[in-house]
């Protein structure tokens, strides 16, 4: 058996690592036709993509019809996902969505609700809320949905415990117990 020399295997590796960025951003010709054709999971894994930055390709405006296509089907775990990257798109102006806060409030509060139940909406949420980002500011419903959201392991679990711990410092001992039974309420009769 021959082995490469050394030198030869780390040039290899560097031309690897030099054209990597190139090919690895651009979109699979197949999952674009998958998109294309309708296929959700496909829509949604574009729509990501270009939105995110991980694709640099002049498709790049078809994001946000993708992703809304997906958050209007009737697959519930990819629709609350794609109402949450909608939310960030219009809330952060992602690959030159226009900035809309009250569309990207309503987008996370449809992902974070009872419809969707989607953690990283619920933290999105509680986030607005702390900021008034799209709504008026609330530190009771900021607590409320940022506590939501910590009840399922999500992306967003260490930013979700730091805002709440910072929620609980910015309340009153009157206004944390109104938050907390807020909590259970929601919990109980609205998450279950």
């Amino acid at each position: 058996m021959r082995f490469l020399p050394e030198s030869k295997v780390r040039a290899g590796l560097l031309l690897l690592v030099m054209v990597m960025p190139v090919w690895a951003t651009e979109p699979s010709e197949q999952l674009l036709l998958k998109a294309d054709n309708g296929d959700v999971s496909a829509m949604f894994q574009m729509g990501v993509a270009f939105l995110s930055g991980k694709v640099s390709s002049s498709h790049s405006g078809k994001a946000l019809q993708y992703l809304e296509q997906v958050a209007s089907s009737h697959q519930s775990e990819l629709s609350s996902q794609a109402k949450t990257w909608l939310g960030r798109a219009y809330r952060d102006a992602l690959s030159g969505t226009d900035k809309d806060l009250k569309k990207s409030f309503s987008y996370f509060e449809q992902a974070a609700g009872k419809e969707g139940k989607n953690p990283e909406a619920q933290y999105e949420l509680g986030k607005a809320y702390l900021n008034g980002m799209g709504t008026d500011r609330n530190l009771i419903a900021a607590y409320m949905w940022t506590a939501i959201s910590l009840h399922k392991t999500s992306s967003v679990e260490a930013q979700a415990k730091e805002q709440k711990q910072q929620l609980t410092g910015m309340l009153n001992d009157l206004q944390l117990e109104k938050a907390r039974e807020l909590v259970t309420q929601l919990e109980t009769l609205y998450l279950n």
